[in-house]
């Protein structure tokens, strides 16, 4: 059923769809919502170095800790949504694409209610794992209690990015992260200085900037899908609502179980190579700490490329389209292949300069540089690892994706152990293969996704 398809993508033809000029429209504008993201942990740190007791700041650090192992677990909301909208949104079923953004909002919110409810538990597992002293404990079971209160909100705004993923229409996904983001920056600032509020002002700042962009977009998406979603509330409220689907529910959360688990092999892959760097010296835990915070810098400067692969890839799908499907994934490839080699090089030219914005102390730099050339090469040993999630995202392969970071994982682990004696020099290669063994296992089961459009 059509229900007056956007114009924005939906007469688009194959050709326009895979162009240069196209893949570039719809990865740009990620690229720039993601500059705002690091600002706001900045900020939050900022304000609370103000006071001058140090707990604020650690309580700000556990606790987003907590909330980014939070969000991060329930990504495949984003997911999952993004490569079964792109699929629909490919077999022009816009019907299926309503249906999928109703039951994702009802997951979502569920899930986010239940978080909030589970608040002393959550008060309990933190206080057991993460170790701090009793000032830092107290500042951050504030932060957490309150923040908490977003949830529903963060996470009804992963299903409606989602949702702008996979119908391709990434200047509002950039709008709605900029909202969110630029709201949090303004209400750090007003609480915390204007209000003289402390931790719990930003905590606040985060819950009202995250429900401000969730009733944001949902009025925008209301808006820009005006002609699909007409007469949605009287199908909302039918007896039997198309969107009432059990087994779409289950397939929902069966590939959302794939990419969970997939998720916590990564997170503890990330949690071994810290756990080692601490194991050689608290100078190496340092130096791999910056090494960790650029790579999250890399991931977002290539991240608008993946998101690119997810909505084309599952758009080619849905139309059972091959020859599309083959140019999304060598034409995004190839550029984020490209911006890799760039990153790279701007990164062993700008060496100095950026480990000094990262740090001041001597000690540090001068381990930090001894292994930049390292730093240096993950956005090409990284790229395609990125790429290739984007691409079963979008098939919604998360079967593969699960399996094939195991692998990895298993690598990763046997590498940690090979390259022991080698120091702080061993762990960041086997860091860095583990990021290309990432790329190359999935690669491998790359024909699986290409069947998919046949």
């Amino acid at each position: 059923m059509n229900r007056n398809a956007q114009p924005e993508t939906g007469q688009m033809s194959r050709l326009q769809k895979t162009s240069w000029r196209h893949i570039w429209s719809i990865s740009w504008p990620i690229f720039l919502a993601n500059i705002t993201v690091p600002l706001v942990g900045a900020v939050d740190t900022a304000m609370m170095g103000r006071f001058p007791d140090p707990a604020y700041i650690g309580g700000v650090a556990l606790g987003t800790l907590v909330f980014n192992f939070l969000y991060f677990g329930l990504g495949f909301l984003r997911m999952c949504t993004t490569g079964l909208v792109a699929q629909a949104h490919g077999r022009n079923d816009e019907v299926e694409i309503e249906d999928l953004l109703i039951r994702g909002l009802i997951i979502a919110l569920t899930l986010g209610s239940l978080a909030i409810l589970a608040s002393p538990i959550i008060h309990l597992v933190t206080s057991q794992l993460l170790t701090a002293s009793s000032s830092v404990e107290h500042q951050m079971q504030v932060y957490v209690e309150i923040r908490l209160f977003a949830a529903p909100a963060a996470l009804g705004n992963m299903v409606l990015l989602g949702c702008l993923f996979g119908r391709q229409q990434m200047r509002l996904c950039m709008v709605q992260i900029m909202v969110v983001n630029i709201c949090n920056l303004l209400l750090n600032i007003l609480f915390v200085v204007g209000f003289e509020m402390k931790i719990d002002g930003i905590a606040l700042a985060s819950v009202a900037a995250q429900w401000a962009g969730f009733i944001f977009t949902l009025g925008l998406i209301g808006w820009q899908w005006r002609g699909m979603l007409r007469g949605v509330m009287a199908r909302l409220l039918t007896r039997t609502p198309s969107w009432f689907d059990l087994p779409a529910f289950g397939q929902f959360f069966s590939l959302g179980l794939d990419l969970i688990l997939r998720t916590m092999m990564l997170l503890a892959c990330e949690a071994i190579f810290l756990n080692n760097a601490a194991v050689l010296g608290d100078m190496e835990l340092a130096a791999a700490q910056l090494v960790i915070v650029m790579f999250g810098i890399i991931a977002f400067g290539l991240d608008g490329y993946a998101h690119a692969a997810e909505a084309l890839v599952g758009d080619a799908i849905g139309r059972k389209d091959p020859v599309m499907l083959n140019l999304a994934i060598k034409r995004t490839n190839a550029l984020a292949f490209a911006s890799s080699l760039l990153m790279g090089l701007f990164i062993l030219a700008g060496e100095m300069p950026i480990i000094g914005a990262l740090t001041n102390q001597q000690s540090l730099i001068k381990l930090t540089a001894q292994q930049w050339h390292w730093v240096a090469l993950m956005p090409c040993a990284s790229f395609l690892a990125f790429q290739m999630d984007g691409i079963f995202v979008g098939a919604t392969r998360g079967r593969e994706m699960r399996n094939a970071m195991l692998v990895s994982t298993a690598v990763f682990v046997a590498l940690v152990w090979i390259a022991a004696p080698y120091g702080l020099a061993g762990l960041l290669a086997a860091f860095t293969l583990w990021l290309g063994m990432r790329g190359l296992t999935l690669w491998l089961l790359l024909p699986r996704v290409i069947g998919l459009a046949i």
